[in-house]
């Protein structure tokens, strides 16, 4: 069955995930919603602050005739951070996870040029662990591809031994998903930060890091 290639105007394969409701779920990430809704909350009380207070607000920033654009941002930014936190909340704090399982987590991602032997290194990922070199080798090679026209992208749920590897071509800003990314056997399942910090230091073994 042919792939149709997929608009993404993130680094990452959520657009993806999103056509596999069979493999995958989406939810709203804890940490990220608490973390916009202390941002709202403290805009809150900025904009409480600047509201009652609006002499006080402009003497302190120089006057109104000295820093006219300065009250200006005082008294719009903070509604305006605001609704951005609330949309953040409903939008931006999503994350997705394996049905019934594990948060994938995005430990791997870099960029390489076009003529990159991408295909090679990708058959060396998807070997894994039973040839950990082999993967340490593919990663350094593309590190050291001076290169942005695509992206590598490795998602893994440690807990479901599930790992995913997406190739992205860069176009703008935007990112097509041009081929369906593959999946690494359980069998085969590697620590891909671990491996990619090999890499970078020039280890040849994960146990020299």
């Amino acid at each position: 069955m042919s792939f149709t290639p997929l608009r993404s105007k993130a680094r990452n394969l959520y657009s993806w995930f999103a056509t596999r409701p069979d493999l995958f779920e989406s939810e709203r990430s804890p940490r990220k919603t608490a973390g916009w809704a202390i941002v709202a909350g403290i805009m809150a009380v900025v904009a409480l602050l600047v509201y009652l207070n609006p002499t006080a607000t402009a003497e302190i920033l120089g006057g109104r005739v000295r820093a006219g654009l300065a009250i200006a941002g005082a008294f719009a930014l903070p509604p305006i951070i605001i609704v951005v936190s609330v949309v953040m909340i409903f939008v931006g704090a999503r994350r997705w996870r394996v049905k019934g399982g594990g948060v994938l987590q995005n430990p791997v991602i870099h960029g390489f040029s076009a003529r990159f032997p991408v295909d090679q290194a990708v058959a060396a990922l998807l070997r894994g662990s039973i040839d950990s070199a082999g993967v340490i080798a593919a990663l350094s090679a593309m590190q050291k591809d001076a290169g942005d026209e695509r992206l590598l992208t490795i998602w893994s749920s440690d807990a479901d031994r599930a790992m995913y590897i997406g190739v992205l071509r860069v176009d703008g800003n935007t990112q097509w998903i041009d081929s369906e990314p593959v999946r690494v056997e359980p069998a085969n399942y590697f620590d891909a930060k671990k491996h990619d910090l090999a890499a970078t230091l020039g280890k040849t073994s994960v146990a020299d890091v």
